[in-house]
């Protein structure tokens, strides 16, 4: 892909998590004056980028609309650490634990089933035996999705900005957006006492998505997402050869953990009843009501053995969801000027390359040949 300057495109891009960084990064490739703006700075803790890790996962429940893109996003991904020069994806193992009649795990097995994918199929003996770090019921089951892994998500963050600066784009960190006006010819900026002009821009917002008026219409929440530290004992069985993504369905929800990145701790988490909405985006909160904290310290002693259930370490971080699930690419003016890239409801970093490339290509070619289509917002917009 070439890299040689494009000067008739100048392109924003408003937000440096995953989805952001991607696309500056994409951009940048094919030789598009790209500025990235960022309120914090890239890797920050207070959107839906920082908490060291996110799961890889192919045989995913939502297999129908994510594994065409988590399929186009391997290659790019293998493409970003060959141009960082440092592993970003492990592809340790997901196993998902539950009675097999759960519907997510009942989900889980079509997606396997629908697009051939290699998901090996442990009863409660079998699983007990190969992974005793995770208590296994008689009544369950643990599929292995041997694809699957984990991504460093700062890492990856910092990776692509990188990137994207070594191609020519020009990072603006701790600048805050506060508007943009969309017109017939591009879309005017405003930050502070900064106002520019572009050719178009696309907005990868995070949390903050429901702040810009030129989104108003679109059905932007940001929730709180919860993630926990645990230590244990002997750390092993969360760090060696043994190691992998474990997701344990509740009847009400679901418990995960990753191997230890630091050798001393592991993460997990514990979603029952959806995350909580926020009242503002600006001001997370920095710990757990005691009841959720309470519900994390049974499940985990319930899901991990040999781990201490109170976590040595609590981050709160967010996402913006949106109704239905599936995030949010495309244009939302009639000229295809703004370009919103956000709303995945926290399930969209495995396949964030795909995203970036996609959105790149609605910029540069007028649309994507990436199997984005349900991620349209005009599905909110009619």
């Amino acid at each position: 892909m070439s890299s040689q300057p494009n000067t008739s495109l100048n392109v924003a891009v408003v937000g440096a998590g995953v989805m952001g960084a991607m696309t500056a990064w994409r951009l940048a490739l094919r030789g598009v004056q790209v500025t990235l703006f960022e309120r914090h700075a890239p890797a920050h803790d207070q959107g839906a980028t920082g908490g060291d890790t996110r799961i890889f996962r192919v045989a995913c429940k939502e297999g129908s609309t994510h594994v065409p893109l988590i399929r186009a996003s391997l290659p790019l991904w293998h493409e970003l650490e060959a141009a960082a020069g440092r592993q970003l994806l492990k592809q340790t193992g997901v196993a998902s634990i539950g009675r097999p009649e759960d519907a997510s795990m009942q989900a889980t097995l079509a997606t396997a089933h629908r697009f051939g994918l290699p998901l090996e199929v442990l009863a409660s003996n079998a699983a007990a035996e190969r992974y005793p770090q995770f208590p296994v019921a008689a009544d369950e089951c643990l599929y292995l999705d041997p694809e699957g892994g984990f991504i460093r998500a700062d890492h990856t963050v910092l990776a692509a900005v990188a990137q994207a600066c070594a191609l020519g784009a020009q990072l603006r960190a701790y600048t805050t957006v506060e508007a943009l006006a969309p017109d017939s010819t591009g879309v005017t900026l405003r930050a502070g006492e900064l106002e520019q002009r572009y050719t178009h821009a696309i907005v990868a917002p995070g949390g903050w998505g429901h702040t810009f008026a030129a989104l108003a219409a679109l059905p932007l929440v940001p929730r709180r997402i919860a993630l926990s530290w645990f230590a244990a004992a002997d750390m092993r069985p969360f760090a060696d050869d043994r190691a992998l993504v474990m997701m344990r369905t509740l009847p009400d929800g679901y418990f995960n953990c990753f191997p230890s990145t630091d050798g001393a701790t592991l993460k997990g988490s514990c979603n029952i009843g959806g995350w909580p909405s926020l009242d503002s985006p600006d001001a997370l909160p920095r710990t757990l009501p005691k009841d959720e904290l309470a519900r994390l310290r049974h499940v985990a002693a319930q899901s991990l053995r040999g781990v201490y259930p109170d976590p040595v370490r609590i981050g709160i971080y967010m996402d913006a969801f949106t109704p239905d699930g599936e995030g949010l690419l495309g244009a939302v003016d009639p000229a295809a000027r703004l370009i919103v890239a956000g709303g995945f409801s926290g399930h969209g970093f495995k396949f964030s390359p795909a995203v970036g490339e996609a959105a790149a290509q609605l910029v540069v070619d007028g649309q994507a040949r990436l199997p984005v289509a349900h991620l349209d917002p005009a599905r909110y917009l009619r």
